[in-house]
């Protein structure tokens, strides 16, 4: 059997993302997401973040679109990055997910006006004339 490396996340973005420009031009985006889970054995709600990479024509989508707070489905591979601290000697790693697409998903303010266009619609509909 091969090895596999997907990963797909829903969360909201930390911050703006960051936009950057390889040498030959193509467009990079840098952004985090907090993704919430529940912890049943201390019943309660945790926070993970996770930082994410996009390129070329997913970059300019994620730079003209995506903002702090936007919430977010992405797919992805892990790429783990790994160095030698100098000061500390010591080996240094961290992991980021290499965006392969995305879909963006209702804001809390979209999804309540939503729910009220759709109640209204609904009310309307009932009204016998």
């Amino acid at each position: 059997m091969s090895d596999h490396n997907i990963v797909t996340l829903i969360g909201r973005l930390t911050a703006d993302p960051q936009r950057k420009y390889t040498q030959g031009g193509m467009e990079i985006a840098e952004f985090s997401i907090a993704n919430n889970y529940y912890v049943s054995t201390k019943n309660t709600t945790e926070v993970n973040y996770f930082d994410i990479v996009a390129f070329g024509k997913l970059a300019e989508t994620v730079s003209k679109y995506l903002i702090k707070g936007k919430q977010v489905l992405i797919c992805g591979t892990l790429r783990q990055e790994r160095w030698q601290d100098k000061n500390t000697n010591t080996t240094k790693s961290k992991v980021r997910i290499i965006m392969q697409s995305m879909q963006m998903l209702a804001d809390k303010k979209e999804a309540d006006n939503n729910v009220s266009q759709t109640n209204n619609q609904e009310d309307d509909e009932e009204v016998p004339f």
